[in-house]
């Protein structure tokens, strides 16, 4: 079913962020959004993908079912600046809020960014430009097949799974993103607590040099591994493991995970680089099941 102009339904649109270790602050300027209405033949449905740009920045290239029809666009009065580092365990920041738009089926969502005003800044409070490649022709598109229904309403969120996007070659920091989108109707949250006596291999995790993270992966039992791009088996998401000064313990919240089995464990992040394959220490893995709307508490006493 192609938008049609006799019904209408709502979208919502937000913003979070797995987090990235010595960055204080990620700030991506977002300039609008775009939504394809899919073409007629219905090939977009169970179509669903994330992807930043294409190889060659076109996305008219992609076969993504949408035909020849033009995108619906929503571009803000003044663009929006977001410090993805802000967006972590559960938080997000709505960039469309419940926006009018046909009924029908869709092909993807485009994010239109400003290159020029982002910006990364580093634990040493150094900042630098934040490269986002053809980010101001071809935004970062997510090829997501998704229906809107006659006064319905779908509410996404999308992750920026910071870990895994930014790169320093030659001296510059690149924004490759990895993006991870959800229907925020359908979605919970692991959180839990970390004893400050917990050791991680051979590290304490209250050594500075650990910057210790809870790695979720999906399914039970699953073995853990480094961020990599060669392993089949790679996190769902990950969270920061923070010291809580109240408390002297240690705390995670991992949001916006859909219903069903996963496995966490915990490890130094410190020393995974995404571009290689490294031998990480984990500690002993748990299952959890995270269920709609509610947060599911894995603790490592």
């Amino acid at each position: 079913m192609a938008p049609s102009s006799s019904g209408m339904g709502t979208l919502s649109l937000s913003i979070a962020d797995t987090p990235v270790d010595g960055a204080t602050s990620v700030v991506v300027t977002f300039t609008g959004v775009e939504v394809q209405p899919a073409g007629m033949d219905g090939d977009h449905q169970d179509n669903m993908g994330m992807s930043g740009m294409g190889d060659d920045g076109d996305d008219n290239d992609d076969d993504d079912g949408s035909g020849n029809t033009k995108p619906l666009e929503f571009d803000f009065q003044t663009p929006r600046q977001i410090d993805l580092m802000q967006q972590q365990g559960g938080s997000s920041a709505a960039i469309l809020n419940g926006v009018s738009l046909p009924a029908g089926h869709y092909a993807w969502i485009r994010l239109k960014v400003d290159p020029s005003q982002s910006t990364i800044t580093l634990s040493d409070g150094s900042v630098h430009p934040l490269t986002i490649p053809s980010g101001d022709e071809s935004g970062l598109k997510l090829v997501h097949g998704f229906t809107v229904a006659v006064g319905g309403a779908v509410d996404f969120t999308i992750d920026f799974d910071l870990r895994r996007s930014i790169v320093l070659a030659n001296g510059k920091y690149i924004l490759k993103p990895v993006l991870r989108i959800m229907d925020g109707l359908d979605t919970g949250r692991i959180h839990g607590t970390v004893t400050n006596t917990l050791m991680i291999g051979t590290l304490a995790i209250t050594d500075p040099t650990c910057m210790p993270a809870a790695y979720i992966y999906a399914g039970d039992n699953a073995a853990p591994v480094d961020i990599n791009t060669t392993s089949p088996v790679q996190p769902v998401t990950t969270a920061t493991v923070k010291l809580d000064d109240d408390s002297g313990q240690y705390v995670y919240t991992a949001g916006f995970l859909a219903s069903g089995d996963y496995t966490v464990a915990l490890t130094c992040a410190a020393a995974d680089n995404p571009a290689t394959v490294d031998a990480l220490s984990f500690t002993a893995t748990k299952n959890a099941t995270v269920a709609s709307g509610m947060t599911t508490e894995v603790d490592f006493p």
